[in-house]
């Protein structure tokens, strides 16, 4: 069979085009599966050589037991798999002998009003379920509770500095200073707000150039004393104005008591003083 060209992936047959092609036909071989469309960057057409491939499968609450059961075998016809990661009953992750990924999502046909339609691609659809699917997806703002979270979160991190410094647990630091970049990123995407903002491997297209700058721009990590005091104070200088913003903007409570707490404690620990 073929896979419609709508959902042919980038850059012509690749191989990846052939799992896709395999994977399509597996599915629908199984008359539990009652459609399935392409999602991620390359459901959005914004995939490249380096993307997964991302399926939504729609599936009755009732079989969806007995087809993760049968789930195993499905993907083996598929592909050689070295890897499968199955997270919980909504998702099932795979990596095959020659290192393509996909990954498979289920919902129940009842449900696909609560998805949008943008970002689909339809590889089949044996009950016209996409006249189901909600309108177009609208981007809400950032999350109260993600920016809440991020935010104390960080706050925590900065805390452990004079223990990781006091203790020279620079090797600790340096994976410290990388979480902490991660929480920054991650407060980057929120202030986007994109209704989806693909995978953890796709910041370009995403974050408009100034942010990308800001942190390629960040002191590089090292296992030492002066690059952990660096790269925290650095990153801080971005996080907390960019935190402060996005909590006005969400409604999010400021933690002002946390940070005048962690001001202090850096300040007599450390003689730091923060300058955001």
């Amino acid at each position: 069979m073929e896979v419609p060209e709508a959902a042919a992936t980038a850059e012509g047959q690749t191989d990846r085009d052939a799992l896709l092609e395999r994977l399509t036909a597996a599915l629908r071989a199984d008359e539990r599966i009652r459609a399935a469309w392409l999602t991620g960057s390359l459901g959005r057409g914004a995939g490249d050589r380096y993307s997964d491939l991302d399926v939504l499968v729609a599936v009755a609450d009732a079989d969806r037991p007995g087809l993760l059961d049968d789930w195993s075998g499905l993907a083996d016809s598929v592909a050689s798999i070295v890897h499968t990661q199955r997270l919980g009953t909504a998702v099932v992750n795979h990596i095959t002998d020659g290192w393509l990924r996909f990954d498979a999502s289920f919902v129940d046909p009842g449900d696909l009003s609560e998805r949008s339609a943008d970002g689909l691609l339809p590889l089949f659809d044996r009950d016209d379920l996409a006249t189901r699917l909600g309108g177009p997806a609208s981007s809400a703002g950032p999350s109260a509770a993600t920016v809440g979270r991020l935010t104390r979160e960080f706050l925590r991190i900065l805390g452990l500095l004079p223990v990781v410094l006091g203790r020279d647990e620079y090797v600790v630091g340096a994976s410290g200073a990388g979480l902490a970049r991660t929480l920054l990123i991650q407060l980057m995407v929120e202030e986007v707000a994109a209704p989806d903002p693909g995978g953890a491997l796709h910041l370009r297209g995403l974050l408009p150039p100034d942010r990308l700058a800001q942190l390629a721009a960040l002191p590089p990590i090292a296992a030492t004393r002066e690059s952990v005091l660096a790269v925290h104070l650095a990153v801080a200088d971005l996080f907390l104005p960019l935190a402060r913003t996005l909590a006005d903007r969400s409604g999010t409570p400021w933690p002002a008591e946390m940070l005048a707490a962690l001001r202090e404690h850096l300040d007599r620990e450390l003689g730091v003083a923060l300058s955001a």
